[in-house]
């Protein structure tokens, strides 16, 4: 069994202190103004801002796991896992490869970026990404793309392909 780390990038820790500082900000000064307006707009502010963080923070992958037979994602919440058997192709991909990727469902910076994605050059596909480089592209049976970015690689588009 193998594990690769997933670290973040500049970007995505920049997001995830950021809207922390806004939410806490928020808790201490805007709260309770909202209290005295109205008693369910501050529940739902509150729940809204508190789902938010925890789905995405909970959702985020931590590390990739390789394993005899399956690929996992590591995450708070339950892990994604892949059977190796139906990996069908494994790539590494530049920027310029990725193209230019829209979100199209999901999360893009806080705790990193997953869920949906679609770009002109690679179409559709599911992120399991923690930065905005080091590309690793999996092909599916079905025709379904999954990426994610391991900090090595090349360590891990070789243990995979074994």
């Amino acid at each position: 069994m193998m594990i690769y780390k997933a670290s973040l990038d500049k970007l995505a820790k920049f997001t995830s202190i950021g809207i922390t500082v806004l939410f806490v900000f928020m808790a201490f000064f805007l709260f309770p103004v909202l209290k005295n307006e109205s008693y369910w707009v501050t529940v739902l502010v509150i729940v809204l801002l508190i789902s938010t963080y925890v789905i995405s923070l909970g959702y985020s992958p931590r590390a990739y796991q390789i394993t005899e037979d399956m690929l996992v994602i590591n995450r708070l919440f339950y892990n994604a896992n892949y059977e190796r058997r139906k990996i069908e192709k494994v790539e590494m991909l530049s920027n310029e490869q990725m193209g230019f990727a829209i979100r199209t469902f999901g999360v893009g910076g806080l705790f990193g970026y997953f869920g949906y994605f679609a770009s002109k050059n690679q179409g559709s596909m599911l992120w399991y990404a923690t930065q905005r480089e080091k590309f690793v592209m999996i092909h599916l049976e079905g025709n379904k793309k999954i990426v994610l970015t391991p900090d090595d690689p090349i360590g891990f588009v070789s243990d995979l392909t074994l």
